[in-house]
């Protein structure tokens, strides 16, 4: 999944998958995935271009992300972020979707 950044989009959201990350860091299912979240987390917080690209599978998770409140260090920067990021997710996760 390949995402266009706004200005500082990619920093806000790496923080976010940071403490998203060890607020769940007991989690089983946190460990079970892994290496997407850290996929997730290295590729926003490495980004050094109006663009950034992750797998399928690490995608998938960002909705958690941002779903959760508490790992925001601010509702602006919360909204910046999923304004920025959510259209473009839910047009290539819809844009993936088999038909039944």
């Amino acid at each position: 999944m390949e995402f266009q950044l706004g200005y500082a989009t990619a920093p806000l959201f790496a923080d976010a998958v940071a403490a998203f990350i060890r607020s769940n860091a007991d989690s089983a299912w946190l460990h079970e995935n892994g290496d997407q979240w850290s996929e997730l987390w290295v590729t926003f917080r490495d980004a050094d271009t109006a663009s950034v690209t992750v797998s399928r599978e690490a995608g998938r998770l960002m909705h958690w992300v941002w779903g959760d409140r508490s790992v925001w260090r601010d509702e602006h920067a919360r909204k910046v972020v999923t304004a920025d990021l959510r259209p473009q997710w839910r047009a290539q996760i819809r844009g993936r979707a088999v038909p039944a």
